[in-house]
C-alpha cells in the first residue's frame, strides 16, 4: 500500500540484532520501555472482564499502533492504522475494523481499497452529520461490499457526536434509512457508538460507572428512536450493536468481577436491556495504563491500580542537577526528553507532566515505587525534574538514566518509532515497531 512507502517502518530484524539482550540502562534516550509482564496482565484484566458477563470487546489499537496477534474487532483512530493491519487480516486474525472518526471524504478511497483487498473484512464507519453520506454513496460501485454505519452519540465529551434528542438525530436516522432502500442494503445502520472521553476527568469509580450506565442508556434511546424511524415491529429480528466505552469505563466492569453482589446486580442490569441489541465495550489505553488513568480511580479498593500497574515508562538521561535551586532549597534536575518525547498534558493527582520511578536507584526493589521526583516544568527537548520528598536530589547522578512513567501514554507513545520491550531482568526481550503516519 502506499502508506508503507510514505511511512517506511524501520527494520524491526536490524532493530533486534542491535538491542536484544541489552540492559535498561545500556539503551539509547529518550526511548519507551514496556514492562511486557505488567502489559500482559494489563490485557488479561479487561478480556476477562466482559467475558465474565457475555459482552463483546473491541480493542482500540491509538495507544500502541501495534500488529501482535489479539484480534476479532477492533477500533483504529487513523486509515494508516488500518492499512497496517493487513498482516493480521491475511491470516484471519483480525477480520472486524470499526473506522473510529466521523467520516471524512477522503479516507473514503483508501478504505475502499482495503476493504476491497480482503473479501473476509469488515470495515465500519462512524457517522454523525448527514453530508458524511454524500461521498459515501458518490463512491459505491456496482459489486461493492456493504458499509456498515455506526451512529457517533455524545454522551457529555461535546468533542464529536450527536445527540439523542435532537432533531439533528432524527434527519440522520431518516438519511441512512433513505440509503438502505436506495442502496439495497449496501449501506446499512449496525448501531450507535459512545465514547466516554470526559471520564477521564472523573476521580472515583463512582463516577466512572455513572458514565458508563449513561453510555448504555443512550445507546438504548437511540436504538428505540431507529424502531420507530424504521418502522420496525417489536417482534422484528434486526438487532442493533451498541459499542461503549474508555478505558476508565471499561475497567469500571473489571470492578463489578470482584464482588458476587455487584457481578449479580450488573448482570440483571444487563439482562434488562432490550433482546434486540447486542452490546459490546471498547478501549484502548488499557494495555499500558498511565498516571492519568490511575487518577480515575475506576477500580476501587481493595483492587485499586498503582504505578506499579502502569507497563510504559520513558528512559531519559540526567544531564544537570541544580542543588538548592528548587522550591525550599530543594534541587532540581535537567533531562534531555521534553514534549516530543513524553507528551503534553499536565496531571492532576499527580502533578506536572510525569513521575519518576524508584529504578536503578538505591534501595529500589523488584515492584516499582515512586522516588519523590516529578517532571514539574518541561519544554520542547528538556525537562526539569524537581524533588517532591526530602533526600530525593541525592539519589540522582549527572549521566545517570531515570525511568519516567508518563501522564497520558497515548500522546507520549506518539514521539517514539518503537517500544523495547523488557522482562523482570531488566534487559530487551524484544523491539515492537510502532506504526507511523495517518
Amino acid at each position: 500500500m502506499l502508506s508503507d512507502t510514505i511511512y517506511p517502518a524501520p527494520s524491526s530484524a536490524e532493530l533486534r540484532k542491535h538491542f536484544l539482550g541489552k540492559h535498561i540502562s545500556d539503551l539509547p534516550s529518550p526511548s519507551v520501555i514496556l514492562d511486557e509482564a505488567v502489559l500482559k496482565r494489563n490485557c488479561e484484566r479487561m478480556l476477562q472482564a466482559p467475558k465474565t458477563f457475555g459482552i463483546d470487546f473491541r480493542a482500540h489499537v491509538k495507544t500502541h499502533k501495534l500488529g501482535k496477534r489479539r484480534g476479532g474487532k477492533l477500533v483504529v483512530s487513523t486509515v494508516r492504522e488500518a492499512e497496517a493491519l493487513a498482516p493480521l487480516i491475511k491470516e484471519g486474525v483480525v477480520d472486524d475494523i470499526l473506522y473510529g472518526v466521523p467520516l471524512a471524504p477522503s479516507a473514503i478511497p483508501r478504505l475502499s481499497a482495503l476493504s476491497s483487498a480482503y473479501p473476509a473484512l469488515t470495515i465500519s464507519l462512524l457517522i454523525d452529520h448527514p453530508d458524511q453520506l454524500t461521498p459515501l454513496l458518490k463512491s459505491i460501485a456496482p459489486g461493492a461490499k456493504q458499509w456498515p454505519l455506526f451512529i457517533k452519540l455524545d454522551v457529555g465529551s461535546h468533542r464529536a457526536g450527536i445527540e439523542v434528542a435532537t432533531e439533528g438525530f432524527k434527519t440522520l436516522l431518516g438519511r441512512i434509512r433513505f440509503l438502505e432502500l436506495e442502496t439495497t442494503g449496501k449501506v446499512f445502520l449496525k448501531g450507535f457508538y459512545t465514547h466516554a472521553g470526559h471520564s477521564y476527568s472523573a476521580t472515583n469509580a463512582t463516577e466512572v460507572f455513572t458514565l458508563l450506565s449513561e453510555e448504555i442508556k443512550a445507546g438504548e434511546l437511540a436504538m428505540f428512536s431507529a424502531n420507530k424511524e424504521f418502522g420496525l415491529p417489536k417482534e422484528s429480528s434486526r438487532k442493533w450493536t451498541i459499542s461503549v466505552g474508555s478505558t476508565p469505563t471499561a475497567l469500571s466492569i473489571t470492578t463489578m468481577t470482584k464482588d458476587p453482589e455487584s457481578t449479580r446486580t450488573f448482570a440483571q442490569d444487563l439482562g434488562s436491556l432490550d433482546k434486540r441489541c447486542s452490546l459490546e465495550v471498547h478501549a484502548g489505553v488499557y494495555t499500558m495504563l498511565d498516571l492519568q488513568q490511575l487518577s480515575t480511580h475506576a477500580i476501587p479498593e481493595p483492587h485499586s491500580l498503582g504505578v506499579k500497574d502502569i507497563a510504559i515508562s520513558v528512559l531519559a538521561e540526567v544531564v544537570s542537577i541544580y542543588p538548592g535551586r528548587g522550591e525550599g532549597g530543594s534541587t532540581e534536575a535537567l533531562v534531555a526528553v521534553g514534549t516530543t518525547g513524553l507528551g503534553r498534558e499536565p496531571g492532576k493527582e499527580w502533578p506536572g507532566w510525569g513521575a519518576v520511578s524508584d529504578w536503578g536507584m538505591p534501595g529500589a526493589g523488584r515492584t516499582p515505587k515512586e522516588s519523590g521526583w516529578v517532571v514539574d516544568k518541561i519544554s520542547q527537548e528538556h525537562g526539569v525534574l524537581v524533588e517532591k520528598v526530602k533526600g530525593a536530589g541525592e539519589k540522582l547522578k549527572v549521566g545517570g538514566k531515570v525511568r519516567i512513567w508518563p501522564q497520558h501514554a497515548c500522546i507520549a507513545s506518539n514521539g517514539h518509532g518503537w517500544y523495547f520491550v523488557v522482562g523482570p531482568d531488566n534487559t530487551v526481550k524484544d523491539v515492537w515497531v510502532r506504526w507511523r503516519g495517518w
